[in-house]
């Protein structure tokens, strides 16, 4: 089992864990989060944000900057997140996922992903 910490607005955590941001992610994502991480002999920082109606969208970014991967909801993200997903699809180190056909987020980033699988093999890596 790995040193698994959970991180939530407004703090930070500095440290060399693998750190992965989540934002609003919906109940597959979490459950399949940790299925991941319970087979994953690595220190990892998970840092979650959920729908607090933008109070913390500076802790989001300052977190972005920093994490080694970012996952982002963007079905179930709020009206605030959405205004900033470009923004945050647009970091390579950003993946999404989506079933929005119509707004072409594959023109800003070819990370869209359909399931957690792929995060397993890159927590294996690190």
């Amino acid at each position: 089992m790995s040193d698994i910490t959970v991180i939530t607005p407004p703090d930070k955590l500095f440290d060399q864990a693998t750190k992965i941001l989540l934002i609003t992610p919906g109940v597959g994502i979490r459950k399949d989060i940790s299925e991941i991480l319970s087979g994953v002999s690595a220190a990892v920082n998970l840092f979650l944000y959920d729908d607090d109606n933008g109070l913390h969208i500076e802790w989001v970014l300052d977190i972005l900057a920093d994490c080694d991967i970012c996952i982002i909801d963007v079905d179930n993200s709020t009206e605030m997140i959405r205004k900033f997903a470009s923004l945050i699809i647009a970091n390579p180190k950003t993946f999404y996922l989506t079933d929005d056909s119509i707004t072409p987020y594959n023109l800003i980033s070819a990370n869209r992903i359909y399931d957690m699988h792929w995060l397993d093999r890159f927590l294996k890596e690190e």
